[in-house]
């Protein structure tokens, strides 16, 4: 009797010990004050895979962007999901979490506006006040200021139609309290997605927080 009771005892220990276990882990640089969270079972695109294939572009003053990164990641529960996909703009048909944080050039610290942050995937400001024949279809979800201990700036939720597929995006941007670094967090994948996952991806969004380099 005695064997069961112990028995019964380390069998509930574990199932303790197994309830117990986090369901979110955080993703965090403790260098720059940013922190938010994501699910476990989400894998994680490492910061050596993304400035690698960063270092790939040929756009202009690319090269010179990637040297003022600090830190950045991504987080997708799509293991099909990489470094490629993370910087292209072909929707994902699973969540896509990317998180940057980069010094801003000199010619930028008192350049950069709201306007600037918002329109850091795409360039949600002009589609709105100078639409033209290549405006897609889009729509302005939500867009509202975000002030935290390490900067300040916008937070907009907007779709837009790309080839056919309309797709999601929740960005946040802010810059720091001196203008001299700007700190990015984007969730994006196909608006179906989006909608299915929506209270998922708002969780995440809501976790990004901004402390500051110390």
């Amino acid at each position: 009797m005695r064997s069961r009771g112990i028995a019964a005892i380390v069998l509930v220990a574990l199932l303790l010990t197994s309830c117990a276990q986090p369901s979110h882990k955080y993703a965090s640089s403790k260098s720059e004050g940013v922190y938010f969270t994501v699910p476990n079972t989400w894998h994680e695109i490492t910061m050596k895979a993304l400035n690698s294939q960063e270092a790939k572009s040929s756009a202009v003053g690319a090269t010179e962007k990637l040297a003022l990164v600090k830190w950045q990641e991504a987080y997708s529960p799509d293991n099909k999901v990489g470094p490629k996909e993370t910087f292209s703009l072909t929707p994902t048909s699973s969540p896509l979490a990317f998180v940057r944080v980069r010094d801003l050039f000199p010619d930028e610290i008192n350049a950069v506006s709201y306007n600037t942050l918002r329109d850091i995937v795409q360039p949600v400001t002009d589609w709105v006040n100078n639409p033209t024949a290549t405006t897609p279809i889009y729509n302005i979800i939500d867009d509202h200021e975000v002030i935290q201990k390490g900067g300040r700036g916008v937070r907009t939720i907007y779709n837009f139609v790309k080839s056919g597929v309309s797709q999601t995006v929740d960005q946040t941007a802010l810059m720091s309290a001196d203008h001299t670094k700007i700190y990015v967090f984007v969730l994006r994948c196909t608006t179906t997605c989006y909608n299915k996952n929506i209270k998922e991806i708002s969780r995440i969004a809501d976790s990004f927080t901004v402390r500051g380099a110390k």
